[in-house]
């Protein structure tokens, strides 16, 4: 699961890393498979616009490659397994510092005074983000502090600040293989036990006494690395909301157009 913040307040969206996949193997466990260190991001950043994204992996990479490459709007991608949304997003205008489409569940903290929303967040570790970021308006910590107390937030954060245009992601990355790949590479393997913590680390994928299975699931498709949210399937994809992604990658191209 995941971590990503809208933090209007101080104009900067940011994610955390983990990629993940809860597995139970043929010894009856239950294992967490996860990896922190992967070049493909949750954020994909355009000048003046940026998609934030979680839910399926596979899903949000044809988002990513859509959202770079293509953007046409008679071939909007796949939302949907098994008549089920697995796609949370946001679509932001940086420039007017504002939310141009949203897919999903989110939290939000509102000014009362103004009836705005000062920050939104979503994914597994939204709640404890929201309540680090309402004491300290600070995303870094706030994501920080969802790493330790949720098993599927990174303590690894990525960035995009609109104001000063500092940024720490990575090239663009498009590629779900890639997340697959660096999972058994650089992956870690966690079992879920009642003393699990949050902040454990596990063992390395590949020293694991089954990683033979673990790799077969991963690289068959029957397990699917994802950044999940709660409440993903309750967004339908009806006309109503596809013509509101329409008209906000129309008003993307305008704004892109300045960059």
């Amino acid at each position: 699961m995941t971590t990503t913040i809208y933090d209007r307040f101080n104009k900067q969206i940011a994610s955390d890393t983990r990629w993940s996949a809860r597995l139970t193997l043929s010894d009856k466990n239950t294992y967490l498979v996860y990896v922190d260190t992967c070049s493909f991001e949750k954020i994909a950043d355009k000048e003046n616009t940026a998609l934030v994204l979680a839910g399926n992996g596979q899903l949000i990479a044809e988002w990513k490659d859509w959202w770079y490459n293509s953007m046409d709007t008679n071939n909007l991608p796949v939302t949907d397994v098994a008549g089920q949304n697995e796609v949370n997003l946001m679509i932001i205008d940086k420039i007017n510092n504002e939310i141009l489409f949203d897919a999903g569940q989110k939290k939000a903290i509102f000014c009362t005074d103004t009836s705005t929303a000062l920050s939104i967040f979503a994914g597994s570790g939204d709640v404890h983000a929201a309540s680090c970021w309402h004491a300290n308006r600070c995303v870094q910590t706030a994501i920080t502090t969802a790493s330790e107390k949720d098993y599927f937030t990174s303590n690894v954060i990525k960035y995009v600040d609109f104001t000063t245009g500092q940024s720490n992601l990575g090239k663009p990355d498009c590629s779900y293989a890639n997340i697959i790949s660096e999972m058994l590479d650089k992956g870690f393997i966690m079992n879920m036990t009642n003393s699990t913590a949050a902040n454990d680390v596990g063992t390395p994928i590949s020293q694991h006494q089954i990683n033979e299975e673990v790799k077969e699931l991963l690289a068959s498709g029957k397990a699917v690395a994802s950044a999940p949210v709660p409440g993903l399937s309750e967004f339908k994809w009806n006309d109503a909301n596809k013509q509101k992604l329409i008209n906000a990658i129309d008003r993307v191209k305008e704004l892109e157009t300045k960059a």
